[in-house]
């Protein structure tokens, strides 16, 4: 056999093994139809009708309702401290107790003035009786009658004075004792044993915050406001407010009378009790209004919402198992839930895998959300 035939031989055998392989190839595997589409894999939900609390969720500052200043009434020096920085203390509990030695020394002298002017104005009405007496029986004139009265008018005018004084006095020895004028945690004591105080210094002496009841300050977007005042018209507003993974209920306390329109949105405040001082002023908490509450709401899956050129819209399952656009409205938006109009309730749409989808595809459910 020549070389050339010896070279050929195998390049035909290879040829006629690959032309035997499709050729079987092709009848153990059908062709497709030209009809035949695969189904998208897609999870889906059913829409709920259901009565749905709108919520407003703000960020907001925790302010107190009263801050008090303590400062001296009078000029002198601090005797002794009487409470502790960070102390809650209550309505009346004495703070600070000054020197009020020469305040009392003052109120007695006061005290001891009135009881001059008593005895003198005692005298006085003694004689005004007296010359009267005389002046009946002939024996003074009218004169020596009034000349008594003058001086019995002006020694009470004189005793009333004096009284007014003293009390005057007993007032400033009371300022020694400074107590409490509400309830409420000490903040840092600026003066100690010994120090200087007057009425006019640049700092006060400490302070008193009320921190039960406390406020939270926030803000309403312009958009909320009508729904705010329609939830404040219809009676008192909850709030909750959330620390540390608790809640405190509260009430709405105040509505300013103006939206800002530099930020577009209107300043509230929410009270709440707050025995156990877990809301802290000065610090960052988020609540939550209950605005209104929306009756036989038809909600899905928020994944369900899908935003065309249109608008927005779902992918509604049909029984044949294709998809259809359905147009909605969303209502209200949370994390959790989307109220809708424009698609009744029972309505399977599709929740995940809408990216892939065009109106009229089939659809194979993978998973099926809770509903709603």
């Amino acid at each position: 056999m020549s070389v050339k035939l010896r070279l050929w031989v195998p390049i035909a055998i290879l040829a006629l093994a690959g032309a035997l392989a499709y050729w079987w190839q092709g009848r153990a595997a059908p062709a497709p139809s030209a009809g035949a589409e695969k189904p998208v894999a897609v999870r889906s939900g059913v829409a709920a009708v259901q009565t749905v609390p709108e919520v407003y969720s703000a960020s907001g500052f925790v302010t107190p309702l009263n801050v008090v200043e303590i400062r001296s009434q009078i000029m002198t020096t601090v005797r002794r401290v009487d409470i502790k920085e960070g102390e809650t203390v209550r309505t009346g509990q004495r703070m600070f107790t000054l020197d009020d030695r020469s305040d009392a020394a003052n109120a007695d002298k006061a005290a001891a003035q009135v009881v001059k002017d008593r005895a003198l104005l005692d005298d006085a009405r003694r004689t005004l009786a007296r010359n009267t007496d005389l002046k009946s029986k002939g024996f003074v004139s009218q004169s020596a009658v009034d000349s008594a009265q003058s001086n019995v008018d002006a020694l009470a005018a004189t005793l009333a004075s004096d009284q007014s004084a003293a009390a005057g006095a007993r007032v400033t020895v009371g300022f020694s004792a400074v107590t409490a004028p509400m309830s409420g945690r000490v903040g840092e004591i600026k003066v100690h044993v010994g120090s200087l105080v007057q009425p006019n210094a640049t700092l006060p002496m400490t302070t008193i915050t009320q921190i039960d009841p406390i406020e939270v300050a926030f803000n309403v977007p312009e958009r909320e406001v009508q729904k705010l005042l329609a939830a404040q018209r219809a009676g008192p507003v909850r709030v909750t407010a959330h620390v540390d993974k608790r809640t405190v209920d509260g009430h709405l306390s105040f509505v300013d009378s103006a939206v800002d329109s530099a930020s577009g949105s209107l300043k509230a405040k929410a009270q709440f009790d707050n025995p156990d001082g877990l809301l802290w002023s000065g610090t960052l908490v988020t609540v939550d209004l209950s605005l209104r509450t929306i009756e036989h709401a038809v909600v899905i899956s928020p994944r369900a919402v899908q935003v065309g050129p249109k608008g927005q819209f779902v992918y509604r399952i049909e029984p044949d198992g294709r998809v259809s656009s359905q147009p909605i409205t969303v209502d209200y938006l949370t994390s959790d839930l989307a109220v809708v109009q424009g698609l009744e309730g029972g309505s399977r749409v599709v929740t995940e895998g809408g990216q892939n989808l065009r109106p009229g595809l089939h659809v194979s459910v993978t998973q099926d959300d809770a509903a709603r």
